[in-house]
C-alpha cells in the first residue's frame, strides 16, 4: 500500500519534509500516519521545490511545537519526499537539478530547473517542463 500525503516545509538537501498542523487533533496527517504505520504503508510526500526551507526539518518542529511557540505546529514526515526533480528523472531518465527560484509578475514560487544526461533524456526532459509550464494559472 502506498499513501500519498502532501507537506508545508521540505528541507531539500535531507530530503525530509513536515506538515503544519492547526487542529488540536492533528488533522489529517494523523490519519496518514496512522495508516502508514498500522499498515505498514509506504508513505510518498509530493512536495513542490518552492516549499524549501532553510533548516532541519526536527529542528523547525521542535521550535514550532514547544509550549511557548503561538499557531500551528509542524510534524515531521516518516516518508519519502517527491519533488520535480524526483519526476523529471522518474519520467524521463535525465538527472534534473534546481538552479534558481522566484519570481515576479507570476512567477513568484517558480523554480529553475536544468537537466543533464543522455541526449535523447535531455531533450524528453525539456519536452516534459515545457508540457507543464504552459499550464494556465490557478484563478480559484
Amino acid at each position: 500500500d502506498v499513501v500519498l500525503k502532501g507537506g508545508n516545509a521540505l528541507d531539500a538537501i535531507c530530503g525530509r519534509a513536515g506538515v503544519m498542523i492547526a487542529d488540536p487533533a492533528g488533522g489529517t496527517v494523523v490519519a496518514a500516519v496512522r495508516a502508514v504505520i498500522g499498515k505498514r504503508a509506504q508513505l510518498i510526500v509530493p512536495i513542490g521545490l518552492e516549499k524549501r526551507v532553510m533548516a532541519d526539518i526536527a529542528d523547525l518542529a521542535n521550535m514550532l511545537n514547544a509550549p511557548n511557540a503561538r499557531g500551528p505546529r509542524l510534524m515531521p514526515l516518516p516518508g519519502s519526499t517527491f519533488t520535480e526533480l524526483d519526476a523529471i528523472e522518474l519520467l524521463t531518465g535525465a538527472t534534473a537539478m534546481l538552479v534558481a527560484a522566484g519570481g515576479v509578475y507570476g512567477a513568484e514560487g517558480s523554480v529553475r530547473i536544468t537537466a543533464s544526461g543522455e541526449q535523447e533524456k535531455v531533450a524528453a526532459a525539456v519536452e516534459l517542463i515545457k508540457s507543464v509550464a504552459a499550464e494556465p494559472s490557478c484563478e480559484a
